[in-house]
């Protein structure tokens, strides 16, 4: 009897998330096929994939590194250094490249486009900011 009570309970528990159930298990196919497609991809797409997210994340590494070294004076190696150290750790791909010199040479560019565009921005801000000063 006890038997029939626990199907009965597990039935209703069926019942009352199915549709909880079917999002988890779908969720979990798509997650399953994302991490298969790549671990079959190649190192060097590997290393694309990571130098695209780089690209795109590397402005947050820079304005964080000005945060921490904001009272510095002439920091500007160590705050590249930081940011460098930090793209390794989060992307330990870029460890299997052999030719280590050209990536690093690859983050400089990076980190000078991105300087390029965190300049315009506290320039834009501090506009505004004289701006809204003067009204």
């Amino acid at each position: 009897m006890d038997a029939l009570i626990g199907v009965k309970n597990f039935l209703s528990f069926l019942n009352d998330n199915w549709t909880l159930i079917i999002v988890i298990a779908g969720l979990c196919v798509a997650l399953g096929r994302k991490v298969k497609s790549y671990i079959s991809l190649s190192n060097d797409e590997k290393i694309e994939i990571a130098k695209t997210q780089i690209s795109e994340s590397i402005l947050k590494m820079i304005t964080d590194a000005e945060k921490d070294y904001d009272d510095w004076v002439n920091a500007g190696a160590i705050k590249r250094s930081q940011v460098i150290k930090k793209i390794f750790e989060d992307y330990p791909i870029l460890n299997n490249m052999t030719n280590q010199e050209e990536v690093i040479k690859w983050i400089d560019t990076e980190i000078n486009n991105a300087l390029k565009t965190l300049r315009t921005i506290v320039e834009e801000n501090s506009k505004r900011d004289k701006e809204t000063n003067k009204q």
